[in-house]
C-alpha cells in the first residue's frame, strides 16, 4: 500500500510542479536508413507524410500504422532512458519517474519534458531549443517535428549537432 501511495503522490508531483504554459510540442521519430536517403532533400514531404499519420481519423488508424512502420523505426526505450539518466543524473534541475524526464531549470528558465514511448519520443517545452536535444544528438536518424507550429529539421543537420 505505501509503494503504492509513494508512486502515485511521486507520478502527481512529476505532473503538477511544471507550472508554466508549454509553449512548444515536439515529436521526434528516429527514421529508417533508407527512407531518410529518400527524403534527404525533400523533407518537408516527410513532414507532410507523418503529420497526415498524426492527424488520421480512427477509422484509417490501421493503414496509418503500417505504413508508420515502414517510415519509422521502433525507440529502444530502455537505451534512451538510461542514456538520457545517465547524462542528466547530476544536474539538480533535473527529474525522472519511469519513462518521462523533467528538467525545470529557473535559471535559463526552461522547463522541459521528455516522454519516452515505443514509436517516439515526445518533448513539451516553453522554449525553443530543449537542453534534451543536446543530449539526443548523438542517436542517428532523428527526425524532429513541431505538429503545431510546422516546423521540422534533421537533429543531425543543427547548430548544436556533435562534432565530427
Amino acid at each position: 500500500m505505501i509503494s503504492f501511495f509513494f508512486r502515485h503522490f511521486n507520478y502527481s508531483f512529476f505532473d503538477n510542479i511544471i507550472l508554466v504554459r508549454f509553449v512548444r510540442v515536439f515529436y521526434l521519430f528516429q527514421i529508417k536508413k533508407d527512407i531518410l536517403k529518400e527524403y534527404k532533400y525533400k523533407e518537408g514531404e516527410l513532414y507532410k507524410l507523418l503529420k497526415s499519420i498524426h492527424y488520421l481519423k480512427t477509422e484509417d488508424i490501421v493503414l496509418g500504422y503500417k505504413i508508420y512502420n515502414n517510415i519509422v523505426n521502433p525507440i529502444d526505450k530502455d537505451d534512451y532512458n538510461n542514456f538520457i539518466k545517465s547524462k542528466n543524473k547530476n544536474k539538480d534541475s533535473y527529474i525522472f519517474y519511469n519513462y518521462i524526464h523533467t528538467i525545470n531549470d529557473f535559471y535559463f528558465n526552461e522547463s522541459t519534458k521528455l516522454i519516452i514511448n515505443n514509436s517516439f519520443l515526445k518533448i513539451k517545452t516553453n522554449i525553443n531549443i530543449p537542453s534534451f536535444f543536446y543530449d539526443l544528438r548523438v542517436f542517428d536518424n532523428i527526425f524532429v517535428c513541431d505538429f503545431n507550429n510546422n516546423d521540422y529539421f534533421l537533429l543531425s543537420d543543427t547548430v548544436y549537432s556533435p562534432l565530427k
